[in-house]
């Protein structure tokens, strides 16, 4: 429902300023260095909100990010890639995974390679290394709060392959730090297909840090490796190493409706991720806290880690018949002091 007093803030508002974009910059950018030469972006900077790059080239995957002056999105040392350097056999898609605020995994595999029937599924799928088209933004009212709103398509699909296509919906407040990512992959062709899907989201320093913290309402079950010591309680503190360490993959079963998991800086900034159960029937939780790398990933997922092969055997594979269409959200918001 719309708020009466925000209504009447932006009619005042509007009688303040020459053009919405006065207060909001958004930009179609193309970049002409390094590794992700040629690639288009569209760059928002919106000061009372979140501040991003949208990965026109990376099916509108988010890079660099922040809210409210702190830094949030993690990003690996050999920094942004075009598409076309993609290298989908078996671990490849690690030398273009630059990292960014949102990277996009599936639609048809997500976590870790496999092959199966003798199709070869590489480690969490193409979807994030497929251009979009159709994009369009604008500025809109959300719930009666000004927003910026990104649209756009990514169709995943072959000769001979069932075609998946994902619709995403970015909305971004423009008052207050609040994003919402809001996608749909639908089964365009005339077989049933399967499909799996993940919002890969990497959080780095200084949000990721000494005496940083995680909770969240999920139960933590398991991990993906051998976890020898107790598994971590919530709030569950990720102290940076000192000296090379393992990456930790924890399996996280939500509860209830929704699940909230909220990361917590040192200074008690506090980002909350927010995941629709019904959607997301898993949260998976990574970190790794080695020296130059120090990445905490948060990751509404349609599975576990293993790959496609073990999530066929596990039942996780989701079968979408013909013209049928799966609806997907993940909502941000963060709290500074």
């Amino acid at each position: 429902m719309a708020n009466r007093s925000s209504t009447i803030d932006q009619e005042r508002v509007a009688r303040l300023v020459g053009s919405p974009e006065q207060l909001v910059n958004v930009e179609r950018l193309m970049r002409e260095d390094g590794s992700a030469r040629g690639t288009s972006i569209l760059a928002i900077r919106n000061p009372q909100g979140f501040s991003f790059d949208v990965l026109i080239d990376r099916a509108l995957d988010i890079g660099w990010a922040e809210a409210r002056g702190l830094p949030l999105a993690w990003r690996a040392i050999q920094g942004p890639a075009a598409s076309t350097r993609y290298e989908p056999e078996g671990n490849g898609w690690t030398r273009t995974f630059s990292g960014g605020l949102l990277t996009t995994c599936g639609l048809r595999a997500t976590g870790a390679p496999s092959t199966v029937d003798g199709t070869h599924f590489g480690l969490h799928g193409r979807i994030g290394h497929i251009p979009a088209q159709n994009v369009h933004w604008q500025f809109i009212d959300h719930h009666g709060e000004p927003c910026i709103e990104i649209t756009g398509q990514v169709i995943e699909g072959g000769l001979g392959e069932t075609p998946l296509i994902l619709t995403r919906r970015i909305v971004a407040n423009t008052v207050q730090p609040w994003l919402s990512v809001q996608d749909t992959v639908t089964n365009a062709g005339f077989e049933t297909t399967g499909h799996m899907f993940r919002h890969h989201f990497n959080l780095g320093y200084p949000l990721v840090g000494p005496a940083s913290s995680v909770t969240t309402n999920a139960t933590l079950i398991g991990t993906r490796d051998p976890h020898p010591e107790p598994l971590p309680q919530f709030p569950w503190k990720v102290e940076v190493a000192q000296n090379p360490t393992a990456e930790f993959v924890g399996y996280c079963k939500p509860n209830g409706i929704e699940t909230r998991t909220t990361v917590t800086d040192a200074n008690g900034n506090r980002l909350e991720i927010e995941q629709k159960n019904e959607e997301w029937p898993w949260l998976i939780l990574w970190r790794d806290a080695s020296p130059g790398v120090n990445v905490l990933g948060v990751e509404p997922s349609t599975s576990k880690d293993a790959g496609r092969a073990q999530a066929e055997l596990d039942k996780e594979v989701i079968n979408l018949a013909p013209g049928q269409s799966r609806e997907y959200r993940t909502d941000l918001s963060l709290s500074t002091f």
